[in-house]
């Protein structure tokens, strides 16, 4: 990736430049990937406007150099094409088939990034790779982007929640009342078309104070103007996502009916052109990153370093990871010291047993400690119980 020839709309500031370049040229060595799909059961159903889930499938690739050190990822992507166009078996089939066999035996990371980026599309697919990249270089003692970008982090992450929708009015009450025993900093409501908008006003009722933001997954329209006038007076933090991820125009445009509103996009950003269309088209005020929906750590400090720059606000959300994708969500949140909080509950409200040995938990104050960084370690023999695939690669 070249970073020395861009145009003045999407230069990098000279910190964000310097860390992707010298993390870029680091050297690499594949002796080969491992690549696994386990399947995760949750403790409870998660209902939103994409649908139902009842367990996690989880595509992690463990990518092993000629020494045998080794680090790795995850994929966040859902085992459906219904969040994004990618799903659990496609991005096993473009690792194996496509993404693999561009893999050099040596060179640098920037070499690999090249390489990877040949494949349109497919971004938490490509940042899973990229991710065990990142990590076998910590594990390594080297530095990975992380480490060299910004110099300023948080020891602890504020975390918010993300609930589904509910069935009644009661049941949203209940279950934010215990959200907020247990400490989050915000809680996220689901929201969808068929939603009666009386659920989340009586949340707000039961909880004038809360800081309280509410997700529509994409799945509004122009006709739904109503619903999002009735939501938008309970005056959210942030009202997530109500269009679909092209029609910036929608968005820009509730923005002007409703100025007090903060819109936030979540799918309407896929890379760094994306957020540039929408900061210009005014159709955002904040960001909820997730750094696979964006292909990795080198588009996420591309962005977020935009974010910056602009004085977009901006905060991490998540996708029901394990503790490897969640370590990767809370090192980017940590770098950002102004968000209010990040969708980062710990595994243990997704899972009965995580594939790590030590999850991250979250304290009664509502924050994650980072526990300095350090790379998860994999309780093998849970993976290897949940695991339903896995398959041994080789360079060419």
């Amino acid at each position: 990736m070249n970073t020395n020839n861009r145009s003045s709309v999407d230069s990098l500031s000279p910190l964000a430049q310097a860390a992707i370049e010298d993390s870029l040229a680091l050297p690499i060595t594949l002796a080969r990937l491992e690549v696994f799909v386990a399947r995760l059961p949750q403790r409870e159903s998660f209902r939103s406007a994409v649908g139902v889930r009842n367990e996690r499938w989880a595509l992690l690739v463990r990518w092993v150099d000629e020494d045998g050190a080794w680090g790795i990822g995850e994929s966040s992507c859902r085992p459906d094409p219904f969040f994004s166009g990618e799903f659990v078996d496609g991005s096993a089939r473009v690792l194996t088939d496509y993404l693999m066999p561009l893999l050099p035996r040596a060179g640098t990371v920037a070499e690999v990034v090249a390489a990877v980026g040949r494949v349109r599309g497919w971004p938490f697919t490509v940042a899973c790779l990229l991710d065990a990249l990142f990590d076998l270089l910590r594990r390594r003692g080297e530095q990975d982007l992380l480490d060299r970008w910004p110099p300023q982090r948080l020891d602890r992450v504020p975390v918010g929640i993300s609930l589904g929708l509910f069935p009644t009015p009661g049941a949203a009450v209940q279950r934010v009342a215990r959200a907020v025993e247990e400490g989050y900093r915000r809680v996220k409501m689901k929201v969808a078309p068929t939603m009666d908008a009386a659920t989340a006003e009586a949340v707000r009722t039961a909880f004038p104070e809360l800081a309280l933001g509410f997700d529509a997954n994409a799945s509004c329209d122009a006709g739904d103007y109503e619903l999002l006038a009735r939501l938008a007076v309970l005056q959210p933090v942030s009202f997530e996502q109500p269009f679909a991820p092209r029609r910036l125009d929608l968005h820009a445009e509730l923005r002007r009916r409703h100025p007090r509103l903060t819109v936030c996009l979540d799918e309407s950003v896929a890379a760094l052109g994306d957020l540039i269309s929408a900061h210009r088209l005014g159709a955002l005020d904040e960001l909820n990153l997730k750094p696979g929906r964006v292909g990795g750590q080198v588009e996420t400090v591309r962005i977020l370093d935009y974010c910056r720059r602009h004085g977009i606000d901006a905060w991490v959300g998540g996708m029901f990871e394990t503790g490897i994708g969640r370590l990767v969500n809370l090192r980017v949140a940590a770098r950002l010291p102004a968000a209010l909080a990040h969708d980062q509950s710990p595994s243990s409200r997704y899972f009965e047993r995580d594939v790590v040995r030590q999850p991250f938990t979250m304290d009664g104050d509502g924050t994650t400690h980072l526990r300095g960084e350090r790379p998860v370690e994999l309780d093998e023999a849970t993976l290897a119980e949940f695991t339903e695939w896995s398959r041994t690669l080789k360079p060419s």
